[in-house]
């Protein structure tokens, strides 16, 4: 859970951290810069990455 319970679980938020970006490229089965740029176009939410890069 997150340290503040207002911001909402921190599995559902998704960063640039390196370990990351490594599960979204195994888990989408993206390139790194990919992965890279789903982040900085959908937003932390780990959602609407995964949906951006379905191409939804």
């Amino acid at each position: 859970m997150a340290d503040d319970p207002k911001k909402g679980r921190d599995r559902e938020l998704v960063s640039e951290q390196e370990h990351e970006v490594a599960y979204l490229m195994r888990t989408a089965k993206v390139t790194r810069q990919k992965a890279l740029e789903a982040i900085r176009q959908a937003g932390p939410s780990r959602e609407k990455v995964m949906a951006f890069l379905q191409g939804k």
